[in-house]
């Protein structure tokens, strides 16, 4: 199933917006976009995200973007096919979207064989670039390689915790061992190895034997492979048995705040949009004009509508393809510089450092980092 839209459910700010701005390109090949996402059950919040980042983008430069063609995408392989096929039919220029890695891999060779490139901006396993490679499918991801995620806190362990004694604890699912595992590896590739290793049972109201491992074992860091509401349970616990413990997490951590709150000096890795930064105030702004908050997919999609508004206005200017320009580009976007290379992997690391301060996180500052530097002294 697909339709086309015009630019709903901001429509008629679309259609002002066109009519009254006087700053068009001199030049520009308008694209036709096809965005997949969900329609309806949980996941529709975030397909909603995508569509009213195109639109308030759209609506704010008119001329770059001809349609916006709307798939639906339920995460099965058997949606992803009939998506692909729609937008084939449908002659897009590329399709942004696809936010579960079932239908993205069933769309993949439908689409490239129609010769039309598939941008996503979630889905993070590596072995989806890997068979895009292999097989020559036409794929690029915004969103971070899940391998840069295990990079950036294995560098920060390195960096703020290499003398301390520190634990790596996973929450016993597929995403935290693998976490963990990963950033095991790399530092012990570069000569650092945690003093205690552990797991533990996630979802519970306390974790008093956890926390008497944790001590036995004489740390004072710990990262937690794991999600929010685990670590919150795990750093109260800590505090009630007067273990003084700092914490480190992934991006598991960028979400709601629970009843109990994450200690203030927790470090996490979170995904670029998570946390404000100077390169995404335009778009917060944006969004903010018409009463939207910048959360889960609407910075990344904004992101996305930039690179491709650039690239349209890049094909007027040469013989390059779609494809050619999205590899051969830096395009500045609310996620900061992004890049892709030869297989369509983003060449930034997608994260960054951030630390709860006040009840929220915010973006790891020099500060920050100079005084976690000189507590490992």
């Amino acid at each position: 199933m697909w339709r086309m839209i015009l630019r709903c459910p901001l429509c008629l700010l679309a259609f002002v917006l066109a009519f009254s701005s006087a700053a068009l390109p001199a030049r520009a090949d308008a694209l036709r976009v096809g965005l997949v996402i969900p329609q309806a059950g949980q996941f529709k919040p975030l397909g909603d995200h995508v569509r009213e980042a195109f639109v308030i983008w759209d609506a704010a430069n008119p001329g770059m973007f001809a349609d916006l063609v709307e798939g639906d995408d339920d995460c099965t392989p058997e949606s992803g096919t009939d998506a692909a096929a729609a937008m084939s039919e449908a002659g897009v220029d590329i399709v942004v979207g696809f936010l579960c890695a079932e239908s993205l891999a069933a769309a993949l060779p439908v689409l490239s064989e129609s010769n039309i490139p598939v941008m996503t901006l979630t889905v993070r396993a590596d072995i989806i670039a890997e068979e895009a490679s292999r097989l020559g499918w036409q794929f690029f991801r915004l969103a971070p390689r899940a391998g840069s995620e295990a990079d950036i806190a294995a560098d920060a362990i390195l960096r703020f915790w290499a003398d301390k004694p520190f634990a790596l604890v996973e929450d016993g699912a597929i995403s935290g061992r693998e976490l963990v595992e990963a950033i095991r590896t790399r530092l012990e590739d570069r000569a650092l190895n945690p003093t205690f290793v552990d797991n533990y049972r996630p979802g519970q109201d306390t974790q008093p034997s956890l926390v008497r491992r944790l001590r036995s074992a004489g740390v004072s860091r710990v990262f937690v492979g794991g999600e929010r509401a685990d670590l919150a349970v795990i750093a109260q616990e800590a505090a009630y048995q007067g273990v003084a413990l700092q914490f480190m997490g992934g991006d598991a951590l960028h979400a709601p705040v629970g009843e109990i709150p994450l200690p203030d000096g927790t470090i996490a890795v979170l995904s670029a949009g998570a946390v404000p930064g100077p390169e995404d105030e335009r778009a917060r702004r944006a969004f903010s004009d018409e009463g939207l908050i910048a959360e889960g997919l609407r910075i990344p999609a904004f992101a996305a509508a930039e690179i491709l508004g650039a690239a349209a206005t890049r094909l007027g200017y040469g013989e390059q393809g779609l494809t050619q320009l999205l590899t051969g580009t830096t395009f500045a976007t609310a996620l900061g510089p992004v890049s892709f290379d030869a297989n369509g992997e983003r060449r930034e690391p997608g994260f960054v450092l951030a630390i709860q301060d006040g009840g929220h996180f915010r973006r790891l500052s020099v500060e920050d980092a100079a005084r976690l530097s000189a507590q490992s002294q």
